[in-house]
């Protein structure tokens, strides 16, 4: 078992801060000092407007999102249509007609006056959730009331966010181009003497795939995680990541790329079609890489990459007593044990409770439990192969959750909670 510094450790945790105020200005702010800090705007329709590398750059000067969409985006351009509408949110450009654009989130709500709902949902040195409600628009120039989106963000201390995202369609169809999914949205700068500063990306079949692409390179199919590392001299790292059932939608990666304004970078669809009635939820998990902090993993390629991908994807194997696993919590998709959409494994039991924890293809790296009907304290550490771990642990509700600050390095090891 390998440890973070025990001063970090202990000390870990995330807290929050929500300016109140006007949906214009309003914004929640989640710090885990010395690791990250992001700012979730209302005026954005709940988008990470900002996010900086508190490790690199403990001033917080360098915002790592990208201008206008935020961290984390959903979608883009629609694809071709023959009877076109503008007054419906549509496009036309001469013989050119398309669906028009749909996206989430963007400083396009504000203007539209779609800024929606914003809400801390959960609250903890643990973790921190926040729920945004809106809907898609089309740039700033149409907001689709008849296109929901709900997002609930999942922060932990160690640069983890993992987001369940749920769309739905009421009324008029709209078919997606391969732009629809989940994208790391981050910045792409141009210096005074034309130098683009911001970030490459790639797979691990393509470390370098779409370099130097400028459109929508080919894409190719979909892999264990979308990869992005950083050419602004602080060597953030961040990838993406979906469960394996998501490949069947979310088929292949996708670039659209403007150098010295915007950089979307991810996974695309094949052209989806959302008829009135639609309504599905997804989930997918970025994290964060960082040389400068002993609580964020140093990810320098995207084969680096790959074992915290496959934590997620193919999660560790617990065994336990009978009826200490739950595989009906709200957010578990496919209903394996494992929340995709909290990034938790989820137990129950009012402890202590005793299970062996097999990480299989997965890196083993600061695993989240949530156990629900927990009674009494939280634990201030945890025992793995008997050996006392320091944790974040909070109980919420009725639950406890409790996060192991260090990384699993045996196959297969015993996980104590309580005692």
């Amino acid at each position: 078992m390998s440890l973070a510094d025990d001063t970090l450790a202990l000390g870990a945790g995330v807290e929050v801060e929500d300016t109140g105020g006007r949906p214009s200005g309003r914004k929640t702010i989640i710090t885990s000092p010395g690791v990250y800090k992001a700012e979730v705007w209302q005026a954005a329709g709940g988008g990470i407007m900002k996010f900086y590398d508190l490790a690199a750059d403990p001033e917080a000067k360098l915002n790592l999102a990208g201008y206008d969409r935020g961290l984390f985006e959903v979608g883009w351009h629609g694809a071709g249509r023959k009877d076109a509408d503008e007054s419906k949110g549509d496009y036309i450009s001469g013989k050119h007609q398309s669906y028009g654009c749909r996206d989430w989130p963007s400083m396009g709500h504000g203007k539209l006056k779609v800024e929606g709902e914003l809400e801390v949902i959960e609250k903890s040195p643990a973790r921190i959730r926040v729920r945004a409600k809106s809907v898609f628009t089309f740039w700033s120039r149409f907001a689709d009331k008849n296109m929901p989106v709900t997002g609930i963000y999942t922060f932990y201390p160690t640069g983890k966010i993992a987001i369940q995202v749920r769309v739905q369609k009421r009324e008029r169809e709209f078919r997606w181009s391969g732009e629809y999914g989940p994208h790391l949205f981050l910045i792409s700068n141009k210096t005074k003497d034309g130098k683009i500063v911001g970030f490459n990306h790639g797979t691990p079949r393509y470390p370098d795939y779409g370099k130097d692409t400028k459109g929508m390179w080919p894409r190719p199919a979909a892999e264990e995680l979308s990869f992005a590392y950083s050419t602004t001299g602080i060597k953030t790292t961040f990838f993406i990541t979906i469960p394996p059932e998501q490949h069947k939608v979310f088929s292949r990666h996708m670039r659209h790329y403007f150098p010295g304004h915007w950089d979307r970078f991810g996974y695309g669809s094949g052209g989806v079609l959302m008829s009135p009635g639609y309504d599905a939820t997804w989930a997918c998990m970025i994290q964060m890489g960082t040389p400068g902090s002993k609580l964020v993993p140093d990810i320098k390629t995207a084969k680096d990459a790959v074992p915290y991908a496959m934590q997620y994807r193919e999660p560790a194997k617990l065994t336990g007593p009978d009826g200490i696993g739950i595989t009906d919590d709200e957010g578990d998709l496919n209903k394996d044990g494992y929340n995709e959409s909290e990034g938790c494994h989820v137990l129950k039991g009012p402890g202590p409770l005793s299970f062996t924890y097999e990480k299989g293809k997965g890196a083993g790296f600061a695993p989240v439990f949530k156990v629900t009907g927990w009674k009494g304290d939280a634990p201030k550490t945890v025992q793995v192969d008997g050996k006392e771990t320091a944790c974040v642990a909070t109980v919420v509700d009725g639950k406890l959750i409790v996060q192991v600050m260090g990384t699993i390095l045996g196959g297969k090891v015993q996980v104590n909670i309580g005692k």
